[in-house]
């Protein structure tokens, strides 16, 4: 019951992930700061190889999966929903990154210790750089550390990617 529960809402994020371009800023940054617990708690209690697969394949990487991890993906889910939900009454134009708003969310990502390996890493998706994991995380605080219409870009592409992976 549970997988079929768990695929019905990917297949509701999925059908729902082009919204997420429409969503405001609050919203975004919710969502986005709970794929950045979650991805905490991963790094936290598996290995970086656990961890890195967790990018590509999301919860199913996780074997067995706890309590606290369940309710972790609980709060994401919600986030998303709320985010979702948001977008289709928001009336906002589609947030869409320019080459500046990247620049500026790499400025940030060097500023809080990212490096140009973390971040050649990150723009590749390398699943065997072995700090993918951290470096996605710190990736995530520099976009919610991003204020204003180029931290919106950013958040919402960002979420739109991990949505559709």
């Amino acid at each position: 019951m549970r997988n079929i529960s768990r695929q019905a809402v990917a297949d509701l994020r999925h059908r729902y992930a082009p919204l997420l371009p429409t969503t405001p800023d609050s919203n975004a940054s919710e969502a986005l700061s709970a794929q950045l617990d979650m991805l905490n708690h991963v790094m936290a209690r598996e290995t970086p190889a656990t961890c890195n697969n967790y990018l590509r394949n999301g919860p199913d990487a996780i074997s067995a999966p706890g309590h606290d991890f369940l309710a972790d993906l609980d709060r994401i889910g919600a986030a998303l929903f709320r985010a979702f939900g948001a977008a289709k009454r928001s009336g906002l134009p589609a947030a869409v990154p320019g080459d500046q708003d990247w620049s500026l969310v790499a400025d940030v990502f060097t500023k809080i210790g990212g490096t140009s390996a973390e971040m050649e890493a990150i723009s590749n998706a390398n699943q065997d750089f072995p700090g993918l994991c951290p470096a996605m995380a710190r990736f995530y605080e520099a976009a919610l550390l991003l204020h204003g219409e180029p931290g919106w870009h950013i958040k919402t592409a960002l979420l739109r990617a991990i949505v559709e992976n």
